[in-house]
């Protein structure tokens, strides 16, 4: 979020570049299947095999966290919107906290210049 904030700033007046964030809730993917015990905060660790049971009915519906980013990609009301942050219920809210510290936001912009440097 720290980097799509940054983005939109940087892309503003770029024409029809546009960069906003859409949370999309919780769902049950692969990546959640995959995470290892030790992922979990040793608190939770003994209730996961409880919590692998019951995920995929709780949030195996992909399709609602799909909703907002294909809201952001196709509703024409979002037109030239930019710099927005819309949360689990789809509407534009305030940006969360952590991504209006300007270190934050420089030091992920940093990583993500090293990560994936841009060719000239």
């Amino acid at each position: 979020m720290a980097m799509s904030r940054t983005l939109a700033e940087v892309a503003a007046g770029e024409g029809d570049v546009t960069v906003n964030v859409a949370y999309p809730g919780h769902a049950y993917t692969s990546m959640n299947r995959a995470l290892r015990m030790s992922a979990f905060p040793v608190l939770l660790r003994p209730i996961v095999p409880v919590l692998r049971l019951i995920m995929p009915y709780v949030y195996g519906d992909l399709e609602k966290p799909a909703r907002n980013g294909i809201r952001l990609a196709s509703d024409p009301a979002l037109d030239g919107v930019t710099g927005a942050y819309f949360d689990i219920k789809g509407e534009n809210a305030a940006w969360p906290p952590t991504t209006g510290d300007p270190r934050v936001r420089a030091a992920v912009w940093e990583l993500c210049e090293r990560l994936a440097p841009v060719s000239g």
